[in-house]
């Protein structure tokens, strides 16, 4: 005989169920949550201008995906080599965000599958310190995409550090320092 206790337990499978559908990609094929956001992020930073900042009195200021600067809706007026520092920069900027979008989706996924694990678990007899396993080594997994995250924050940092010397407007908008670089590896850690 089923216990009712658990009956709770079990109306939350089909919400998880739910949790888990992405999208489809060209061929078809199923995406992950993660996947389809990642995408999303990735088409997002493709299309729409990349807000830089607008802090310390400074007027707000864009980067189009041509490579050109905007301060208050305004161009900058770059060269063709300047272009290609803002398009690199931005290149840097959207690989960022799409992997932090794909952390933040697989941080939701785990908290998911933990959920599932419980479930597992609790209907299985399985004990806590078996569940707590397998949700430390899915934990893993996301540290080591956070890491590689962190990885990538040299190339941003020397890509902002180009544009900002060949773009004295950008100069200012250019905030991120060496230390955000050990900063993220010591909080990832």
């Amino acid at each position: 005989r089923f216990p009712m206790s658990r009956l709770p337990l079990l109306l939350l499978v089909p919400v998880l169920a739910l949790a888990g559908c992405g999208g489809k990609d060209d061929d078809g094929r199923d995406l992950s949550l993660a996947e389809t956001v990642a995408r999303e992020v990735r088409e997002e930073m493709a299309r729409e201008n990349l807000d830089v900042g607008r802090g310390k009195g400074l007027p707000h200021a864009e980067l189009t995906p041509e490579g050109e600067m905007l301060i208050d809706g305004k161009p900058v007026g770059l060269d063709p080599a300047q272009r290609e520092l803002a398009i690199a920069y931005r290149g840097n900027v959207a690989a960022i965000a799409e992997a932090g979008a794909g952390i933040g989706m697989q941080g939701a996924e785990l908290a998911k599958d933990s959920i599932g694990i419980a479930i597992n678990g609790l209907l299985s007899g399985e004990g806590t310190a078996a569940v707590e396993e397998k949700t430390k080594e899915k934990a893993k997994e996301i540290e080591a995409t956070a890491m590689a995250l962190c990885d990538r924050l040299p190339a941003l940092y020397q890509s902002q550090q180009a544009l900002a010397e060949a773009v004295p407007e950008f100069a200012p908008y250019a905030e991120m320092d060496e230390s955000d670089i050990d900063d993220c590896h010591v909080n990832v850690n």
